[in-house]
């Protein structure tokens, strides 16, 4: 680990040895006085003692800062690639040891930085810091953005499968600020950053004769924590709960008759204290054998979820049947089903309705952006919003997105709408998001390099709120 002392009333020390990155000083590292802030110290003097700033070991575009008070105080750290600053973490707990992680940097960048201390009756300011981020290690996909991003979000967790699994989280440039190389083995399946902002999750999904090895990851974000719990037959998605709860797909396995072992989904629930409650299951809500379905290894391949809070509900999408299936939480009835061999909705004449689709995103209750991949046949995917009548089951098409030139993505894909009503599309397995306005003009474009295929993104604007 890198590590650099800056003691208050001393010029900046570097561990012996160390030369990978530098720590400077603006001068005195007590209070700034030209910050335009109350920088007087109350009784007790709350200047920051012993202030440390070190790149972690674990993710070289993290860095962590500590310092200590004589008195009790709260305190951020406003940081950025300029002295203009843009960043601030979140505050501290109130104490005298504190500890902040920088997080949003590329890297080999210089990382200005200062810590302000609230004393309860005023803050004080300590002068700039430089510390350069480190390289990346070998082994992560190379993005290229192109256009921009005009606020919709800052940050984008995006996993990749490819000739190695990672998970990335980039900038609204393009540019790299965290990642995570898991250990071999399994699907990468899901990356998001969790609610309260300590940890990105990843769902593993063991092969498909071996998905009893199925798992779930919980990683620090400066890298130093890893938590590794056992999820059996956990495949495809899972979305976090405001309480915490991780909801996720779960296949289920049952010997038919004839003796064959078929595959279908269950919906499960999973407490933080690891305790699992099935919401729905395939098998007890639909019949396989008057689907006309193959032998297949699942045959509702349920392939997506989202919970949806307004109504308390789950909706859950399942490639095989093509279907998207709302469920209520609490009793787990399933309220209707949308496109596939188990549609109840009625479209207008010549609509196109969807199939074999993957992610999707409930803008409001009867109002749904789906990525449909479409059957191979039709040769082209595409991004649809629909509206529905859920009492009187009718559906109407409102929008629909076909890149230029139309491509075909067979598995994975994604979908978000943002405020100004731009939409995101994820063309996973062809490496590329696309961002486009109301009338499909492109705005935004990052496309991975050869055999990076992205899966399932989250887009979010802070490291250091709830969104």
């Amino acid at each position: 680990m890198l590590l650099f002392l800056i003691a208050c009333d001393d010029a900046p020390s570097k561990e012996s040895g160390d030369t990978a990155a530098e720590v400077e000083t603006g001068g005195d590292t007590g209070v700034d006085s030209d910050s335009g802030e109350d920088t007087e110290p109350t009784d007790g003097d709350a200047v920051a003692l012993d202030l440390e700033v070190e790149i972690s070991e674990h993710v070289h575009t993290v860095v962590i800062v500590r310092w200590r008070t004589e008195a009790t105080t709260t305190g951020h750290v406003e940081f950025g690639e300029t002295t203009a600053y843009g960043w601030s973490t979140a505050e501290t707990a109130s104490g005298t040891e504190h500890e902040a992680f920088l997080l949003g940097m590329p890297a080999d960048t210089e990382v200005h930085l200062r810590v302000v201390i609230d004393q309860g009756d005023g803050t004080a300011t300590t002068s700039n810091h430089t510390i350069t981020t480190l390289s990346l290690p070998s082994g992560m996909p190379q993005y290229v953005a192109s256009g921009s991003i005009a606020g919709q979000w800052n940050f984008q967790v995006i996993p990749t499968q490819g000739t190695e699994a990672v998970v990335t989280i980039i900038d609204n440039q393009g540019r790299i600020v965290w990642y995570y190389l898991p250990e071999p083995g399994g699907n990468l399946m899901k990356a998001i950053l969790t609610h309260d902002r300590q940890h990105v999750l990843l769902g593993h999904a063991g092969a498909q004769d071996a998905l009893d090895t199925s798992r779930l990851e919980w990683i620090s974000l400066d890298g130093s924590e890893v938590i590794d719990v056992p999820a059996p037959y956990f495949d495809h998605d899972l979305v976090e709960l405001p309480n915490g709860n991780i909801g996720m797909i779960v296949v289920e396995q049952r010997t038919m008759d004839d003796g064959r072992i078929w595959s279908a989904d269950r919906l499960v629930e999973r407490d933080a204290e690891g305790n699992e409650t099935t919401i729905w299951n395939a098998w007890d809500e639909i019949d396989p054998s008057g689907l006309g379905l193959d032998d297949r290894a699942n045959w509702s391949h349920s392939n997506g979820i989202e919970y949806e809070a307004s109504e308390d509900c789950y909706n859950l999408s399942m490639k095989e049947i093509g279907s998207i299936a709302k469920i209520s939480r609490s009793t787990g009835e399933t309220h209707w089903y949308l496109n596939g061999m188990l549609n109840q909705f009625e479209f207008p004449e010549g609509t196109e309705v969807g199939a074999m689709q993957h992610q999707f995103e409930v803008l409001a209750p009867g109002h749904m952006l789906i990525f449909d991949n479409g059957q191979p046949e039709r040769g082209y995917s595409r991004a649809v919003e629909l509206q529905l009548d859920e009492e009187a089951l009718g559906a109407e098409q409102l929008w629909e997105y076909i890149r230029v030139p139309p491509i075909y993505v067979y598995a994975k894909g994604d979908v978000q709408r943002f405020g100004d009503g731009s939409t995101q599309v994820t063309w996973s397995t062809s490496g590329e998001i696309q961002l486009v306005d109301e009338a499909g003009m492109l705005l935004w474009q990052l496309n991975a390099d050869l055999g990076q295929a992205m899966t399932f993104v989250q887009p979010f604007q802070s490291f250091y709120a709830d969104e």
